[in-house]
This record gives structure tokens, sequence and C-alpha cells, in this order.
């Protein structure tokens, strides 16, 4: 064990020995990709490390995996790891890796491809499991769209006017700019909208709930919304969103959500007069990575997590005068990890044999899925109202096992739709604005010939600051 321990502390070293100080580094530098290379084998080597000194997962199959049968794609399989390591840890990891290569000004393409190599090495590295399919899709996509969102973001801040809050927020965003530097910048000013608010409502026959809404969505594109005609293209992340929504009452959580995307191409079209009349036109194609929890019912927790890849959106906008009209459609494939909703609901009896290591372990199955969420808005003056609605399907993903001997072929799907209804006014106060939105939300799931569904409806009424 000791040989391992010191080869990862080497290796960290070397790759803090390679990173040069921020301000000896220029706009004009190409990528450093030796350097990213370096500090990825840093982190992976410390991770090997803390591996071969810690006990191995317990759904795991015991021994070790030869390499040979990896290179061969003899053992390759979603893995056993619990629902958090799977969809909350490796993210966390593939995030590191997106903002290591980009801080090393590596573009939002190749950053992803070094998330992706790294995941493949940590994969083919490890020896007591095999080859994990879920984490070599996960953690890159997630890392993309969690790191280009906060890479964005950070330097959205850098452009404005120098703050202890902005350079402090700016830093927590996109920390390894500390160590290599931020990468280049077009200096191109970001269409920014953004909100935070304080949320109160209920369920229909529920508790009372306090929450917190909090979301942005920077678009990063010459000529975005100003007068002007022609069609642009970018492939520099120029779309990227963050949300994050959570609501409790006394009994507890109620509702969480952490959504993060990021655009790899865009195409905007725009005929905008220099009165600020006209239309415009945002496509982009791109990955997403999505986490949720929700109590239906006053049940134990549900729990969904699903990374988007590909997905494709589409925004349309109308402006004459003070009428705004905004229509989107998102659409896409996932990898989804989720709970069943039917074994939770206790009804559903499935031999164990058919079930996935991951759902006889860890209550959650894999699986593929379709990913849409339509929305419609009109705005007048400080006035808007507001139409959205999602649905979320999965299908599970049964083999290959981690276990040789075990052959699932449980058939078990799931499925969580929402509509919501919304109105809004600004006030006339730094950016003040009070809503009110109502949604229905639901849950269904089936495991074999058992269905089980749940609906509910929220109100909500929220104040909070919106910028535009």
């Amino acid at each position: 064990m000791r040989p391992v321990c010191v080869l990862g502390a080497a290796a960290l070293a070397a790759a803090l020995a390679v990173s040069g100080p921020a301000a000896a580094d220029t706009d004009a530098e190409p990528p450093q990709r030796v350097r990213t290379g370096v500090q990825i084998l840093g982190f992976l080597g410390v991770d090997f490390a803390l591996l071969y000194l810690s006990a191995p997962p317990t759904a795991d199959p015991p021994g070790n995996v030869r390499l040979i049968d990896k290179l061969r794609l003899r053992a390759w399989s979603f893995d056993a790891s619990a629902f958090a390591t799977n969809f909350v840890a490796h993210p966390l990891a593939g995030t590191f890796f997106y903002t290591t290569a980009r801080s090393n000004r590596s573009g939002p393409l190749e950053s992803l491809a070094w998330a992706s190599l790294a995941s493949l090495t940590w994969e083919l590295a490890e020896f007591p499991e095999n080859v994990s399919l879920n984490d070599l899709i996960v953690t890159p996509v997630a890392g993309a769209s969690i790191g280009e969102s906060f890479v964005q973001l950070s330097q959205w801040l850098d452009r404005r006017p120098r703050s202890a809050g902005r350079t402090a927020l700016a830093t927590l965003l996109f920390p390894m700019k500390l160590v290599n530097g931020a990468p280049p910048d077009d200096e191109t000013d970001g269409a920014l909208t953004a909100s935070l608010r304080l949320v109160a409502g209920a369920t229909l026959h529920g508790e009372s709930e306090l929450g917190v809404q909090l979301a942005t969505r920077l678009v990063h594109f010459p000529g975005f919304g100003a007068p002007g005609e022609g069609v642009r293209m970018g492939f520099a992340g120029n779309v990227s969103e963050l949300s994050l929504d959570t609501r409790a009452s006394r009994s507890g959580l109620a509702d969480l959500r952490f959504t993060a995307g990021a655009a790899l191409a865009t195409v905007y079209q725009r005929s905008i007069a220099a009165d600020g009349d006209g239309w415009d036109l945002l496509v982009t194609g791109g990955v997403a990575y999505d986490v949720r929890q929700h109590r239906w019912d006053a049940g134990p927790l549900d729990a969904w997590s699903s990374v988007h890849v590909p997905g494709v959106s589409m925004q349309l906008r109308r402006m004459a005068g003070p009428l705004r009209i905004s229509a989107r459609a998102d659409l896409a494939l996932t990898l989804a990890g989720a709970r069943s909703f039917a074994l939770d609901g206790g009804q559903a009896t499935l031999p164990i044999a058919t079930l996935t290591t991951t759902q006889q372990a860890w209550g959650y199955t894999m699986g593929w899925g379709v990913a849409l969420a339509p929305a419609l808005e009109v705005a007048y003056g400080p006035f808007s109202l507001a139409l959205a609605g999602s649905l979320d399907t999965r299908y599970s993903l049964d083999r290959p096992d981690p276990w040789p001997d075990r052959h699932p072929t449980a058939r078990i799907t799931d499925a969580w739709s929402s509509l919501r209804g919304g109105a809004s006014v600004k006030l006339p106060w730094s950016d003040l604005e009070i809503s009110a939105s109502v949604q229905r939300s639901l849950r269904r799931g089936s495991a074999g010939s058992f269905t089980r569904t749940a609906g509910e409806t929220t109100a909500l009424v929220a104040i909070g600051f919106a910028l535009e």
C-alpha cells in the first residue's frame, strides 16, 4: 500500500510543480495539454491511493478484475455503487476534470474529451471493479454541464466592475483559475437572466412549505438581443444554465432539484430593428445534468438523476414594443438512475433474482429515457404570464450486471411529469419581483404487472430579485 501512496503524492506534487502562476499566462496562450494531463493524473493518483486503502463497495463482487479483460471488453458492465456515488460524487469529479482542462486553455469540446479520457483512465485502473458503462457517460457529461456553467458565470462576474463579493464568488465558481489562469475571453458581454426568490406555499391536502429558488441563464453570444440581422454560429459554451429549487415542511425536505446545462454548439439568427422590435431564434446542442428528490404523499424521499446527451434546445422570441413573447422547447436522450416508484410502493412483488444489483442493494435502477420541456412566456411591461411543462421517462437497463452470475430480467419503468402556470410582476424597486404559480406533478412507475401512480398540486407565492 505504501508505494501506491507515494506514487499518488508524487503525481500530485508534479502536477502542482507544472502549474505556472496565473499571472504569467496570457489570453493568446495555446492549450496547455501536458499540464492538463499531469494535473488530472495527479488527482487520479491520490484517488487511486485512497481506493487502495479503503474497503470495496459492499455490493461489488469480491476479487479484482484483470486489466486484460477490460481491454478485451470482457469486463464492462453497469456498476454497483450507491446512488450518491454515481450521481453526486462522480459529477463533482467530472467537474474537476473539465474545469482543469478549461483553465489550461482548452475549449468546451476538448475539455469534454479530457473529462471522458480521465474517466476511462480511472475505470481501467480501478482494479476491484469492471469498467462502468454509466460512469463513462455520467462523469464527463455531468462535469461538462456543471463545469461550463461555472466557468461562464465566473467570467461574466470578472467582466463586471471589481468588488470583493464578485471576486470571491467568481473564484468559488472556478477555483482552478487560481492555479492555471482563466481561459481566453473575447470580452463579449453576456445576456444574463438571474433570479433569487424566497417561496412559500403548500400542496393540496398537505403541509405548508418554505424554500428558495435560484436560477441563472447566460447567453454569451455577440449581438444577442441587439439590433441587427443575420446568422452566426458558436462553439464556445455560448449558452449555460444553473438552477436550484428547494423546499421543506415541518416533516423535513419536501422537494429538491438542481440542474445544470451547457451548449456545445449554438446557432443564432436575428432580425431586430433599431427600436428593438423584431424576432430572434436561438438553437443549441449540448449536455445537461439533473438531480432531484421529492417526498410524495408524506412517504419516503424519491430520487431521480439523469444526464442529457445529446440535448437540443430551441428558443424563439418576438419583441414588439412593451410586448415580448418567448417560446422554448428542450428535447434530449437521457441516461438516468432512479428509484423504482412501483417497488418503493411496497405492493410490487418481483423475484429477487430478476432485479439488478443496484436495485437489490441500493433501491434504484439504471435506465435510458427521453426528457421533454416546452415553455411559453408572454410579458407586457412589468407583467408576465408563463406556462411550462416537462416529461422525463426512464426504461430500465438490466444488463450487463457487475455480478457475472446475475442475469436480471425485470422490466421497470418510471416517468415524472409536471405542468406549471404562473404570473409575475416586477416592482419599481431594485429588480424586486412578486410571483405566484400553480403546479401539477405526476409520478408513475411500473414493475412487472404492477403500476403505481401519485399526483400532487402545489401552489406557491414568491418574492425576490429578478435580473434581465
